[in-house]
């Protein structure tokens, strides 16, 4: 049965991918952008969906042994941004009506630094970033098939790369976003499944409280805390939890300084497709709710029981010694308490998972291949039949070298970190792009090449005895580079700023009559503009104190399902009513809003 519902799985995936097949291959707009007429449930959706895969709930798991439930806040700090995505940016995305995200570079900023700065981001985020994201997502989705079926890496990653390649290759967007949204129903529905196979193994969630008590000692509190304390694990694995530091860094700094601020990436382009602003907006709000208020909790129920069934997991490394891994102790529940059938159908989510996030990632690196590297510079008037082609091989080319990526990596958190670390920093610039005219392409290019060197030079050349002469560490990780990173990234890109000239002003009014952002920041060349522009400009205190109320809901959201878990009810309780009461003001604002 088990592998009865993943050929069904398998099966469904391919034939949704042949039937969208002609629509996608009609030309690269359907096939990066699906025609640009994508409703606001389905867009969301495939946007949750393809910020899980299935390295997610591993890495989760692993991190309630290495930092408690705590350790969260490496993600859960990312709510505000995603919800000012919704308010001050998706509007703005669509009205760009640009084929993908780097192509804004070309409406936004003018010369030959524009395109530097155009075909730079084209190779750079589509082949080292992106497969470097790509390559933790399979080395997941190996160490998976490596508990379950005994294959070695180089087996499971073949097979994962010649399966999503093909689904991925020849339907485009279209099969994309459709699979996510039914991947996305199947990965949660099987994870909550998951959670309630190990409350009830166990005895409930008050006899694994006890449990964790029993094996970690006074950490075990420390562990089941959602906000950190600065409480040591023992020597199982020689890691400090998250302490408060790390977590005012989280909610400080990380949210507004850190990787794509402004919705860039996998998310415009699903922005980039809806219907219109409104359908944009909801979108990115459902994305925003779902990701964080559904998401967390059943990972977390089952890292805490993986916690106690299978305290000091390991897995051998290449020089054959056996290495604790806690990343693992979510596969070991999963194959320890489901049944034949169930455990089929709970391999078949973890596909689900991997998969729409790794056909996202092709489709996503391929538009910035072709549209802003190919067609921009190697062949510009092509019909789109050879676009179409190319794009195709383009998505090829990504997945080969993701998939051999895959191997120089071993630790799923560790790569989130690394990446995070490239990317601290560039996120003030994908702001103020928006919101300040002054900003030009060099801005860009100086705010990249910034996190690029600090990164290096932080990670490779400061010693991190610095911070604390008694650690063990060899190197400092992120978030703790951002105290590094953002002032020199600051400095250097606004420095670049004032020492260069200007984006030409008739290509700014003319970017500013297509988007009407507002604010103060493009009060220069608003004031240029003589005739009357007819859109709603989206920074506004309106929309400052609905962004506000949202992030308020989200929060109590999110806290109060844990402590109803773990069992504070009251304050539970109390958060959900906050929840309620700031949903019903939001709906009633929402609902005068002028589209």
């Amino acid at each position: 049965w088990d592998w009865f519902f993943i050929l069904i799985y398998f099966l469904f995936t391919l034939l949704v991918g042949f039937y969208f097949t002609r629509r996608a291959t009609t030309n690269i707009a359907q096939y990066f952008t699906s025609g640009r007429g994508m409703p606001w449930w389905l867009l969301g959706t495939s946007m949750v969906a393809t910020s899980f895969a299935a390295d997610t709930p591993l890495a989760i798991s692993g991190l309630i042994v290495k930092q408690g439930i705590a350790g969260n806040w490496y993600w859960w700090c990312m709510v505000p941004i995603h919800v000012m995505g919704a308010y001050f940016f998706a509007r703005l995305w669509q009205r760009a009506g640009v084929l993908t995200d780097t192509e804004l570079v070309k409406i936004r900023y003018s010369g030959k630094p524009a395109k530097i700065l155009r075909g730079f981001r084209a190779l750079y985020f589509s082949l080292p970033y992106n497969c470097l994201v790509m390559g933790w997502v399979n080395l997941a989705m190996a160490n998976i098939l490596g508990m379950t079926f005994k294959f070695n890496k180089l087996t499971s990653v073949l097979i994962c790369f010649f399966f999503t390649m093909t689904y991925s290759a020849i339907s485009g967007l279209w099969g994309v976003m459709v699979t996510d949204f039914f991947q996305f129903f199947l990965a949660m529905g099987m994870a909550i499944l998951l959670s309630i196979y190990t409350i009830n193994h166990i005895g409930g969630m008050g006899v694994i409280l006890e449990r964790l008590a029993a094996v970690y000692g006074d950490a075990s509190k420390t562990m089941v805390s959602i906000f950190p304390h600065d409480s040591p694990l023992p020597p199982l694995y020689n890691q400090l939890l998250l302490p408060t530091s790390l977590f005012l860094l989280y909610i400080g700094m990380v949210w507004w300084t850190t990787g794509n601020t402004d919705g860039g990436a996998y998310l415009a382009q699903r922005m980039l497709s809806a219907k219109n602003e409104k359908h944009s907006f909801l979108g990115y709000l459902w994305f925003s709710i779902a990701h964080y208020s559904l998401r967390p909790w059943p990972w977390i129920i089952v890292g805490l029981g993986a916690a106690v069934m299978f305290p000091g997991i390991g897995q051998m490394n290449p020089s054959g010694k056996i290495v604790p891994n806690p990343e693992l102790g979510y596969v070991a529940v999963m194959l320890t308490l489901l049944p034949k059938g169930l455990l089929g159908l709970m391999l078949a989510s973890f596909f689900a998972a991997y998969m729409s996030t790794i056909s996202t990632q092709l489709n996503w690196g391929a538009s910035y291949l072709v549209n802003d590297f190919y067609k921009a510079f190697i062949k510009k008037n092509a019909s789109n039949k050879h676009y179409v082609f190319v794009s195709i091989a383009a998505t090829v080319l990504i997945a080969l070298v993701a998939a051999i990526v895959t191997f120089f990596l071993s630790d799923i958190f560790t790569a989130w970190l690394i990446l995070s670390a490239i990317n601290a920093g560039i996120g003030v610039v994908y702001i103020a792009r928006w919101y300040w005219w002054r900003v030009n392409a060099w801005s860009e290019i100086s705010a990249i090449l910034a996190c690029l060197v600090s990164f290096v030079i932080v990670y490779y050349f400061v010693n991190p005895r610095i911070f604390n002469p008694d650690t063990t560490a060899t190197v400092i990780k992120f978030p703790v580079t951002l105290i590094f990173t953002v002032p020199f990234s600051l400095l250097t890109w606004l420095t670049v700023t004032f020492l260069t000239p200007p984006t030409d002003e008739a290509q700014l009014i003319e970017f500013y009559r297509r988007v009407q952002p507002g604010g103060i920041g493009w009060r220069h060349i608003a004031n240029k503009i003589t005739d009357k522009l007819n859109l709603q400009v989206t920074m506004t205190r309106k929309n400052l104190l609905n962004a506000l109320i949202s992030v308020i809901a989200i929060y109590s959201i999110l806290i109060a399902t844990g402590k109803l878990i773990l069992g504070s009810t009251l304050i539970g309780i109390l958060l959900l009513g906050s929840a309620g009461l700031c949903t019903i003001v939001l709906y009633f604002r929402l609902s005068q809003e002028k589209w």
